[in-house]
């Protein structure tokens, strides 16, 4: 086997792997450490008296169902909302090449169908979210003029990995239960069986590429947006004290 198919086959996961936990762990740790509030959070924070329960339903809450993302616009509401419901399915079919469920007892035939059609369906409402943020980056000049190169890599990083993702699941239907799982499951075992991966066609082999960029990419850029939410300033510290001039002109 060729040195570089050893090399994103064999090493890079790994590489990937590091980056995301190393990442995510020093991110995390600079969020909890600030001295003040900080992240994207700080300019929507509010005086408060709820307990933890209820702070943590709030994060939930704009997690899930992205209620927040109506005070800025409707398209933007709209291609998230697709984007991110389609790929929570898609990646939760995904975990299934880790835990297979034929191990609970589904049927072989159950675990394609759902994954090809399911599966599918995921990820073409994943795609359309993506295209309806592209066109909005695109159209709109106040959002092109606040666009950085993270911004652009990271959407044309996306709609590629699911672009290909769909045309495997929808048009090729590779036999990735019986190649791409077992290799995944010997990556993390620690002994990645590059045998499998011979047995790829070139489009899964560049759909395991693109998710393994993304995935060491995710704590260098805003795609670490998932785990901010756990380090929101208004579920970890108290409500914010008024007081001064800022106080008398509110009671004003």
């Amino acid at each position: 086997m060729d040195p570089l198919t050893v090399f994103i086959y064999g090493a890079l996961p790994y590489i990937s792997l590091l980056l995301l936990v190393g990442g995510v762990i020093y991110r995390f740790a600079g969020w909890l450490s600030a001295g003040g509030l900080t992240g994207l959070y700080s300019v929507a924070v509010k005086g408060y008296t709820w307990g933890f329960g209820s702070r943590f339903g709030e994060v939930l809450k704009r997690i899930f169902l992205l209620y927040t993302l109506t005070m800025s616009d409707r398209l933007l509401l709209v291609g998230s909302f697709l984007f991110h419901w389609g790929i929570w399915i898609a990646l939760l079919g995904h975990a299934s090449m880790i835990i297979p469920p034929e191990q609970f007892g589904m049927s072989k035939e159950v675990h394609k169908a759902i994954a090809t059609y399911v599966g599918g369906a995921a990820g073409v409402v994943s795609l359309i979210g993506l295209v309806l943020l592209l066109i909005r980056r695109v159209a709109r000049s106040d959002v092109r003029r606040l666009s950085f190169l993270d911004d652009w890599f990271a959407l044309v990083l996306l709609l590629a990995l699911v672009a290909v993702g769909n045309y495997q699941t929808l048009v090729l239907h590779p036999h990735y239960m019986e190649t791409v799982a077992p290799w995944v499951q010997s990556v993390l075992a620690g002994s990645p069986r590059l045998e499998y991966v011979a047995q790829w066609d070139p489009v899964t082999k560049l759909h395991v590429f693109l998710a393994l960029v993304f995935i060491g990419y995710v704590p260098l850029g805003k795609l670490i947006h998932p785990f901010s939410f756990l380090a929101m300033p208004t579920l970890w510290k108290s409500p914010t004290t008024l007081y001064g001039y800022i106080l008398a002109k509110i009671r004003g």
